[in-house]
């Protein structure tokens, strides 16, 4: 079994000596796996702590729709003839954050030359800002929506907690 595994490996490397589109084939083969291993085990730990920082910031996003979505739930269920209620927020973006920066201006011969950094503080930058998430539509299944005047109600009491249009508020009847 041995003597013919290596003799098909044996004509294997004698086909590859011969064929040039061959030795084209596996160099770029070669190429692929070393790239593949390069990005799956020795990428930088900095990418990946970026990638966490996404996640986080979506993560962050998710919670606040959700803390949203309870909040209105408990308030909407309290109107008269609403009865049981459900609501679904959709975001239309993530959280935005601008962070503290400074300018350095430069006179050269040439002219100025502005440029500017985030200010760090312990290697961490200085946030000023954290801008919500705007809120892109509402939902609201009510098992009282049938009923005109609380549709009314549900859609003022919506707008009353957070800033989104009428045209972005649906009230659905609840099963």
């Amino acid at each position: 079994m041995k003597g013919k595994f290596f003799d098909h490996l044996k004509n294997l490397t004698e086909s590859i000596k011969k064929s040039r589109k061959l030795q084209i084939g596996l160099a770029i083969l070669v190429a692929f796996v070393i790239i593949l291993c390069y990005l799956l085990f020795i990428r930088s730990p900095s990418s990946n702590n970026n990638q966490d920082k996404e996640n986080q910031v979506l993560s962050n996003a998710e919670i606040y729709a959700q803390n949203l979505e309870d909040k209105l739930e408990d308030v909407l269920s309290q109107i008269k003839g609403a009865g049981e209620v459900k609501v679904l927020i959709n975001l239309g973006s993530g959280f935005e954050y601008v962070y503290a920066t400074e300018e350095e201006i430069k006179q050269t011969s040439s002219g100025t030359i502005t440029s500017s950094s985030i200010v760090l503080v312990s290697g961490e930058p200085v946030l000023i800002k954290q801008i919500y998430p705007k809120i892109s539509g509402v939902i609201v299944a009510a098992s009282g929506a049938d009923d005109i005047s609380v549709k009314v109600n549900l859609i003022t009491a919506i707008q009353t907690v957070i800033d989104v249009e009428n045209k972005d508020i649906t009230i659905l009847t609840k099963i």
